[in-house]
C-alpha cells in the first residue's frame, strides 16, 4: 500500500512540475540604459527564454551586455566580460565590447580598394607596426552609431530587430547602405544572428560581431584552460600589418591545428617554426592575425567551432555561413580596466569567436567576394548555441 502512495505521489509530483514548466513563457523587458554624450536615450532590452536564460542587448552600436546561461549543475551566471553602462561604452578603453562590427570587420591594408576600377580610401584608423589600415569599419563604425531597435517574439523565441541606413561616403565607404540585423534568442539557448543589406551602388560589406565570452563568468578569470575545436584545414596568416600575406597554408603541424579538441594554451606554447609567420610567440600575435579558413565555403550555415570549459561545463557551437573565422583570446585585457560591478578585467579574460569574410579581401581576389550591388541583397547568419557537457 505505501509503495503504491509513494508511487501516486512521485507521478503526481512530475506532473506538477511538467505544467509548471509549461506554464514558462519567455518574456521582453525594455529598460532604460542611460543617455550617450551626444543625448541619445539608450534602451536596454532583456530577453529571457523559456528556460530562464538571458540575453540583454543595448541599441548604441547593437551591443550585448550580458548573457547569462546555466553551468552543467544548473547555475546561470554571465558569460560576457565587459561593460555595464553607457559611459564606459561610448568612451572605455575597449571600445568594441559586444558591438556589431561594419561596414567591414577586421582590416583592409591601406584602407584601399577598387570596384570596377574605382579606387575608393576608407578611413585609416590603426596603424600597427606602421603599417596604416581600416579597422572595423573606421572612426565611426556601426558600433559608435544608435540603431532603430524593435524589440519581438515570434513564439518561444524572443529578439530585437536593428536598422540603420548607413549614408553614402560615411568613412569613404561608396553607397547608402540599407542594413537590418536582427539577434534571436531562443529556447535551446542559441543567439543567432542575421545580417542583411541592400545597397544604391556597388560597395563592400562585411558585418560581424565582438562579443567576448568566458565560460566560467564575465569575471572567471583566463580562458587559456578552454578546449577550442575549428573546423577548419587552413588559414590566411597574417603579416605584420596585422592584415594578410594573401597566403592560404594548410593548419597540419602548425600551433593553428584545432581540427580536434585542444587547450588553447597548449597549442600557442609549442616551440614551431610557424609561429615566425607572426614575428613572436605571444598569444595575442598566434590567435589575433591569423583567418581560419573554415570548411565550409558553400554559404549554407555550418559548423565553425567548438568551445568547452570543463569547471563549468559550459559550451559554445558555433555555427555561420561566413567563410572564415578570427580567434581572439584577450591579450589586450587587464586587471586595469574595470569591468561589470568596478570589477577588474584580467588579462586572457575573454574570447572573441568571430565570424566573417577573410581580412583585407577587397584586395585578394582569390578571397570570397565581399562586394555587394544594386538589386543584390547581403545575407549572412552566425549562430551561438550554449550548451553544458560533463566531459571531452
Amino acid at each position: 500500500m505505501k509503495s503504491t502512495v509513494y508511487l501516486f505521489i512521485i507521478v503526481f509530483s512530475s506532473f506538477l512540475l511538467m505544467a509548471c514548466d509549461a506554464t514558462k513563457k519567455p518574456s521582453i523587458e525594455v529598460i532604460h540604459f542611460g543617455v550617450t554624450s551626444t543625448g541619445d536615450s539608450v534602451s536596454l532590452f532583456r530577453l529571457t527564454n523559456p528556460g530562464g536564460s538571458v540575453l540583454e542587448v543595448i541599441g548604441y552600436g547593437a551591443r550585448i551586455v550580458r548573457i547569462i546561461v546555466p553551468d552543467r549543475n544548473g547555475n546561470l551566471e554571465d558569460v560576457v566580460p565587459g561593460y555595464d553602462n553607457i559611459s564606459d561604452f561610448e568612451f572605455g578603453s575597449q571600445r568594441f565590447f559586444g558591438a556589431l562590427i561594419g561596414r567591414y570587420a577586421n582590416r583592409i591594408a591601406g584602407g584601399k580598394f577598387k570596384i570596377d576600377d574605382v579606387e575608393y580610401q576608407l578611413t585609416c584608423n590603426n596603424v600597427p607596426n606602421g603599417h596604416p589600415c581600416h579597422l572595423h569599419g573606421g572612426e565611426i563604425g556601426f558600433d559608435r552609431v544608435m540603431w532603430d531597435a524593435k524589440p519581438f517574439q515570434r513564439g518561444d523565441t524572443v529578439g530585437v530587430q536593428f536598422k540603420r541606413i548607413s549614408p553614402d561616403g560615411e568613412e569613404g565607404y561608396p553607397g547608402n547602405l540599407s542594413c537590418e540585423v536582427t539577434y534571436f534568442w531562443t529556447p535551446d539557448n542559441t543567439w543567432r544572428i542575421e545580417y542583411r543589406a541592400t545597397t544604391d551602388k556597388p560597395t563592400i560589406v562585411n558585418m560581424s560581431q565582438h562579443c567576448y565570452i568566458n565560460l566560467k563568468g564575465e569575471a572567471g578569470g583566463t580562458i587559456l584552460d578552454n578546449y577550442l575545436t575549428i573546423f577548419a584545414d587552413s588559414i590566411t596568416p597574417g603579416n605584420e600589418g596585422y592584415t594578410v600575406t594573401g597566403e592560404i597554408v594548410p593548419v597540419e603541424n602548425t600551433p593553428y591545428d584545432y581540427k580536434t579538441p585542444r587547450r588553447i594554451i597548449d597549442q600557442i606554447i609549442q616551440p614551431r617554426d610557424s609561429m615566425k609567420i607572426l614575428g613572436g610567440s605571444s598569444v595575442n600575435w598566434i590567435m589575433a592575425n591569423v583567418n581560419w579558413v573554415l570548411r565550409n565555403q558553400s554559404g549554407q550555415i555550418a559548423k565553425a567551432a567548438f568551445l568547452y570549459e570543463p569547471q563549468s561545463g559550459r559550451t559554445i557551437e558555433v555555427k555561420t555561413t561566413e567563410p572564415g573565422l578570427l580567434v581572439y583570446t584577450g591579450q589586450g585585457l587587464s586587471d586595469k580596466i574595470t569591468g561589470k560591478g568596478g570589477k577588474p578585467l584580467s588579462k586572457y579574460g575573454g574570447l572573441i569567436l568571430e565570424t566573417i569574410h577573410y581580412p583585407d579581401s577587397p584586395n585578394n581576389p582569390h578571397f570570397p567576394s565581399c562586394v555587394l550591388r544594386p538589386g543584390e541583397e547581403y545575407f549572412s547568419v552566425t549562430e551561438y548555441r550554449f550548451g553544458v557537457k560533463n566531459d571531452l
